[in-house]
């Protein structure tokens, strides 16, 4: 990798690094692409280089407008971790609707725990440990501590179907879950 584009590269991690929490790091692995990795928040995708694909994506995601409404009081006192890689396909596709969605239920996308994950699907700081993580994206849903479901890698229907049966306690099985 030439020193201009390696320059250029942690000048935009840099840049990244302001909209992060102070637990998250930004790698540029050998392959030259910048991750997040670590605690993240949802406004550190809005930054380059994780702006131009975000960005697109949340822009042309049009939830299902009736079971956005349906969603919005399912949505009262949970808490969702989401585990993401910046580098994921899956994740670039399905983070941003699922943002869109939130939004437009009135659920703050600021109060969604982000955990950035490497390839390896680990941080530094071990902060997916414990949570059984499978693929990313991982969207985990809690009320009163105790896990609702989740939904891994994509939805098994849509994501608004698929949020509908976990927060409303229908039977749900998200695609890697065999027993």
């Amino acid at each position: 990798m030439s020193m201009t584009l390696r320059y250029l590269l942690l000048a935009l991690a840099l840049a990244a690094c302001k909209a992060n929490p102070p637990h998250t790091a930004v790698r540029v692995p050998d392959e030259g692409s910048v991750m997040l990795v670590g605690t993240a928040s949802l406004d550190s995708l809005k930054v380059t280089p994780f702006a131009q694909w975000y960005g697109a994506n949340l822009d042309a995601y049009q939830p299902n407008a009736e079971k956005v409404t349906e969603l919005k009081p399912l949505l009262e006192d949970v808490h969702i971790v989401l585990l993401l890689g910046t580098w994921c396909k899956d994740s670039r596709r399905e983070v941003p609707r699922f943002v869109k969605i939130l939004e437009q239920a009135g659920y703050n996308p600021d109060d969604v725990e982000v955990i950035a994950v490497d390839r390896d699907k680990t941080t530094p700081g071990q902060f997916e440990e414990g949570l059984e993580l499978i693929q990313v994206p991982t969207f985990i849903f809690y009320r009163n501590g105790e896990e609702m479901g989740r939904i891994v890698e994509f939805p098994i229907e849509e994501l608004e179907t698929d949020m509908q049966k976990i927060l409303s306690g229908q039977p749900y099985r998200h695609a890697y879950d065999w027993d």
